[in-house]
């Protein structure tokens, strides 16, 4: 392969990887699926591991959690016993399926943190001394934008053709 097909496909997998890794998803779980996107045959685990130079172990369980998603599949080569994997290409189609409900899982974890914060606060307000119902109160209100940014993105989260 000429260099400079390396050099353009390796920049992507590279950039994949610092995306997801940016988004807490980790570095390796972007690299795979770029991999993958600009493979022209299905990959096996042990391909893709030789390839990013990192453990089967790693791979299998990165290649998993975007199977859960929707982003590969494996498919079936003939003749052949080792598990096999390709890219789905179809961009909304992940992000609709797969990393939309992703965020929203974590976004409704972090809906009931909130009102059990707010609970707490709330239960014990007349236990506070008075330095500590000021704090309460500070608490409350930085909780209540807390709720307000949550609801927005959830909005954002439900609107058509996402």
């Amino acid at each position: 392969m000429d260099k400079k097909l390396i050099e353009a496909r390796d920049n992507f997998i590279e950039s994949a990887g610092r995306t997801t890794q940016g988004f807490g998803l980790g570095r390796n779980i972007g690299q795979l699926y770029a991999l993958l996107f600009f493979s022209p045959k299905p990959m096996s685990l042990d391909d893709m591991a030789g390839e990013l130079k990192v453990s089967k172990g790693s791979v299998s369980t990165n290649v998993r959690e975007l199977e859960k998603w929707g982003a590969v599949r494996e498919v079936w080569i003939k003749g052949d016993r080792k598990d096999y994997y390709e890219a789905e290409v179809n961009f909304l189609k992940i992000i609709k399926e797969g990393i939309l409900p992703f965020f929203r899982r974590k976004l409704d974890s972090s809906f009931v943190a909130t009102a059990e914060s707010k609970e707490i606060i709330h239960n014990n307000r007349k236990n506070f001394k008075s330095e500590d119902k000021e704090l309460s109160l500070f608490y409350t209100k930085r909780l209540n934008l807390i709720e307000i940014a949550q609801s927005r993105l959830l909005l954002l989260l439900r609107l058509p053709g996402l």
